[in-house]
């Protein structure tokens, strides 16, 4: 059994219940909570540890995450928007304006010539300026609207993010039970080729004493290549699961 155990990777404790490995947490955001924060979770297996690194470097998810925060800006965008049509106005009477210079600055420099104050009293019965502020109604009716269809998109984008973590999740615990299984098939195509080298063996040691026949010498070489062959498959195949995995974590398996 020296191929056996030569061969296999490190064991993985598919049962968090029996292993005193600790996972580190890992800031991620919650499926259930949105994406615009993050929350330290402690993973309670590895397979779901496995889930957090998949969300937390997904660029595919980093890319949703932008989207939303996006989407935030245009709710406040569609909440101030009746600002733009905001109007104010201040206009100054150029009848009382020369009264207001003399009551007020006490000079009458600013006009440069003379003010006749006996007029003062006449003209003074004219407001010296005036404030208006103008606003569009329509702006105001809308806003509401504006504002909920904003957010109706952002909550969009949150439901396609959710369905993309969902769909990311399922991948990453199929990609990881197709490893542990061709980890199970490689251990029993080993122990066909232990089995089928010491056959070999066996009936190599007899036909040199002319004991077995040609054909059962044949036979059992044949069948300890096929054996190899298969292990070799498996060994491929069990490396090329490990790079979906890591296509997916980001990170080396090892």
């Amino acid at each position: 059994m020296s191929c056996l155990s030569s061969v296999l990777a490190q064991p993985v404790n598919t049962s968090p219940n029996k292993t005193s490995t600790v996972l580190p947490s890992i800031d991620t955001p919650l499926l259930s909570t949105g994406f615009s924060t993050q929350t330290t979770i402690k993973p309670s297996s590895f397979e779901e540890y496995l889930v957090q690194l998949t969300w937390k470097n997904s660029p595919e998810l980093e890319g949703s995450g932008y989207e939303i925060e996006a989407r935030k800006q245009e709710i406040m965008l569609a909440k101030k928007d009746w600002t733009r049509n905001l109007q104010a106005a201040v206009n100054f009477n150029d009848v009382s304006l020369p009264y207001f210079l003399v009551n007020t600055i006490g000079t009458d420099k600013f006009l440069g010539k003379k003010i006749d104050l006996t007029k003062l009293p006449s003209v003074a019965t004219y407001p010296v300026w005036n404030i208006g502020i103008g606003v569009n109604f329509g702006d105001l009716i809308i806003r509401k609207y504006k504002v909920r269809y904003a957010e109706n998109k952002k909550k969009l984008t949150e439901t396609e993010q959710n369905f993309k973590k969902q769909k990311l999740r399922g991948e990453i615990l199929k990609r990881y039970q197709e490893y542990l299984s061709s980890r199970d098939i490689l251990k029993i195509r080993l122990q066909a080729l232990d089995a089928a080298e010491a056959n070999k063996t066996q009936i190599a040691s007899l036909f040199s004493v002319n004991k077995a026949k040609f054909e059962d010498y044949n036979t059992a070489n044949k069948a300890y290549f096929d054996a190899l062959e298969s292990k070799v498959r498996g060994e491929s195949d069990i490396r090329l699961k490990k790079i979906a995995i890591e296509e997916l974590i980001g990170f080396k398996w090892e």
